[in-house]
């Protein structure tokens, strides 16, 4: 549950409330600041939490309960979600097509820096490279690790435009946020529940991809557990979700996007390049989403996918010198919709 304190509560009551409620057996309790609004947000064992005394109530706001769908702060009646989010000087939800774009793992610098150069002409509003990558097999590329940072500082330097990176551990999210500009969690870990905690204490904004078996509501979960640590800068990622059909890598999933509409006002954008895991479907892809009302797209797109580290990856890259054609098709597309009274 969370309580919402009275507008200019000291900070001194919300100590004591805090202090009270962690006494508790079972109960954890911690102040968090959202939107210009106090919350004092308590998990655990909801019986053993006591009344509150009269001195409490009366800088007690209201009670919410998460009760009955396990998310409360992402909700669109919460008003604590905003509809933009900033990458870098772009905003995600301004009601354009934002893109990030690039390799899915950085591996050669010179040939990262080719792509960005190319990408940055054609319209990309971020980079996208991982530095540590959860690969399906233990035996591909597993990413440069907290020894590539030097090179992803200098690429987003030369390019001049903002880095979006997986973050895998915790331990790891504090020394990445202080060069990247947005924080990746990958569709594995998106029920990482200490992950998500961490990334929520940061002042960088989080791409949260949904879970290839998790539901809508799984994935505002999780988005949850981002904003009860104080993060409200969570970007929604949609892609493919597991199924039994293997005509492209994964289903995807656009009716998700409709139902993120309907329950939150976070931005959401789409991966083509992971949902459909093959070349000639990512631009229908993208253009679907873009017709289901997705912010944008997040793009695999390498100018020499025939040296990536990975076999396979270079089946699902979109050429980097097409990018703009599709993003104005996907303008386009989004534009017609966007006009149609549903």
């Amino acid at each position: 549950m969370l309580y919402e304190m009275m507008p200019g509560t000291p900070g001194a009551v919300i100590d004591r409330l805090v202090g009270r409620l962690r006494a508790c057996p079972d109960v954890a309790a911690w102040p968090v600041d959202l939107a210009g609004r106090r919350f004092v947000v308590v998990s655990g064992d909801e019986s053993r939490v006591p009344a509150l005394d009269a001195a409490t109530a009366e800088v007690v706001l209201a009670e919410h309960s998460t009760a009955d769908r396990g998310y409360w702060l992402v909700g669109r009646e919460s008003r604590v979600a905003p509809d933009q989010v900033r990458i870098g000087r772009a905003a995600v939800g301004d009601g354009g097509v934002w893109c990030a774009a690039g390799p899915c793992a950085l591996e050669s610098v010179p040939d990262t820096l080719e792509t960005a150069r190319v990408l940055r002409a054609q319209g990309a509003r971020a980079l996208r490279m991982g530095l540590f990558k959860p690969r399906s097999s233990p035996y591909h590329f597993q990413g440069k690790g907290r020894g590539g940072l030097a090179d992803l500082a200098a690429i987003r330097a030369e390019v001049g435009l903002p880095v979006v990176t997986e973050v895998l551990d915790p331990r790891d999210v504090q020394v990445v946020a202080e060069v990247a500009d947005c924080l990746q969690v990958d569709t594995r870990n998106m029920s990482n529940r200490a992950l998500l905690a961490e990334l929520g204490t940061i002042d960088r904004p989080v791409l949260l991809m949904r879970g290839l078996r998790s539901s809508v509501s799984d994935w505002l979960r999780a988005a949850e557990f981002v904003f009860s640590r104080g993060n409200r800068a969570v970007v929604l990622c949609a892609r493919g979700v597991a199924t039994f059909d293997d005509s492209l890598a994964f289903q995807p999933d656009f009716g998700a996007i409709l139902a993120v509409r309907q329950r939150c006002d976070l931005p959401v954008v789409f991966d083509p390049s992971h949902s459909t895991g093959r070349r000639h479907a990512i631009a229908p892809a993208a253009l679907a989403a873009a017709a289901f009302g997705a912010d944008g797209i997040l793009l695999e797109s390498f100018l020499r996918p025939e040296r990536l580290y990975r076999p396979g990856d270079g089946d699902q890259m979109y050429p980097p010198g097409r990018v703009a054609e599709l993003l104005e098709a996907c303008r386009q597309v989004r534009a017609v919709f966007d006009r149609v009274d549903v």
